[in-house]
């Protein structure tokens, strides 16, 4: 005979609640209109001048090659420059793109404009405020050093961003290459991100974008105020600009679904190094204005919470004790799985799939782990102590 405890009562409130957030994605996904390579109206002879800001900090190892994919957009020469915002590398990164031979190259050094107390500080907002100010071009899209794009990123970008009315969007960004475990967690993590923010943008509520694929006007820019009252938080240069938009122009986020607008870029090596980069995205949160955002963040830890309990109340010598991990994990697997079909299938990647069940398990733990380190606020970056 089925035994109802106050715990199954939980675990099936908290699991119809997560099914419907999910499905709400889904539908927000599939909703989704593909974006075309060329836009209507966006030819040839109009497309408009673009500038590449890229803001790196102690990416040596990568910025010659995220410049070399930079330089190789189908997309004509004399209409797109790239600049390079250096923010105090303390490695090399500052020669090797001063080394780039490309016309249309420009290279920053922040610390000719903040001096030397700017060192101790992430300085990336004030990069690409810097970036924008000289920009030679109208449009602005941003991508960061340990990325790689194709060769028609640029072209796909502009033709989606004429060819509609917003006045920001964000492209796909991709986990690449991934040849370990740590790896593959990265990509599908990503991927689930990047579903998410198309998602919520197609359903008028965007709640995220990623700032290595983010194109917006130079005008708009200036019109909000770049990242004015968000300069003391340390990162969220992306979402924070976003909202601000979202604020000023209502239904003005796009989100540009094609693979050919897709950014890869390196996965964290090292499980420090992951975890410091994520508490890092999560710390902002704290500073969303949205509280639907933040609601949906706050549910989702504590659902993954209540899967750990259910877990080590499953242990209990009480008849049907693991019902409620039953229920609250495997709708959580059914649900996760409904939503990274469509999601792995466009990024050419669902033999992740058959992972899942392995990664949902760490998924878990990671959620709760993250969310709770997040809170204090303090981690290290880019050889930076971050409080």
């Amino acid at each position: 005979m089925l035994i109802i405890s106050p715990l199954l009562i939980i675990s099936i409130t908290l699991s119809a609640l997560y099914l419907v957030m999910v499905l709400y994605f889904f539908v927000g996904w599939l909703r989704l209109k593909k974006a075309t390579e060329k836009m209507e109206g966006a030819s040839d002879n109009r497309l408009p001048f673009v500038s590449i800001l890229i803001p790196v900090r102690n990416e040596e190892e990568h910025i010659k090659a995220c410049l070399e994919a930079a330089f190789k957009q189908q997309y004509p020469a004399h209409l797109f420059e790239v600049i390079v915002i250096d923010d105090y590398s303390t490695d090399n990164t500052l020669s090797v793109a001063r080394e780039v031979n490309q016309r249309n190259l420009l290279v920053l050094d922040l610390q000719q404009y903040l001096g030397r107390p700017g060192e101790y500080s992430p300085n990336k907002k004030k990069a690409i405020s810097l970036g924008v100010k000289n920009a030679r071009g109208p449009l602005i899209l941003t991508t960061d050093g340990d990325c790689y794009m194709s060769e028609q990123w640029l072209r796909t970008m502009t033709d989606y961003y004429l060819g509609n009315s917003f006045k920001l969007v964000t492209g796909p960004v991709m986990i690449k290459p991934a040849k370990n475990p740590l790896a593959w967690f990265q990509q599908l993590d990503v991927i689930n991100m990047a579903g998410i923010t198309g998602a919520t943008i197609r359903n008028g509520f965007p709640t995220m974008c990623n700032g290595a694929n983010l194109m917006y006007s130079k005008k708009v820019f200036v019109e909000v105020e770049g990242f004015k009252g968000n300069h003391e938080v340390p990162t969220g240069d992306d979402i924070f600009l976003m909202h601000k938009i979202d604020e000023h122009y209502p239904d003005s986020i796009g989100y540009v679904k094609s693979f050919e607008a897709c950014v890869f870029t390196k996965p964290e090596n090292t499980f420090g190094g992951f975890i410091a980069q994520r508490v890092r995205w999560v710390s902002k949160s704290k500073r969303f204005s949205d509280w639907k955002t933040a609601l949906i963040l706050v549910f989702a830890w504590f659902f993954n919470l209540f899967i750990i309990v259910a877990a080590l109340m499953s242990f209990q010598p009480e008849e049907q004790s693991w019902l409620p991990l039953a229920v609250a994990g495997g709708s959580k697997l059914l649900a996760d799985l409904l939503f990274d079909l469509p999601l792995t299938y466009f990024f050419h990647k669902m033999i992740l799939l058959l992972l899942l069940p392995v990664i949902e398990i760490f998924h878990v733990l990671y959620v709760v782990i993250i969310g709770a380190l997040s809170l204090s606020g303090r981690y290290r970056w880019k050889d930076r102590l971050i409080k």
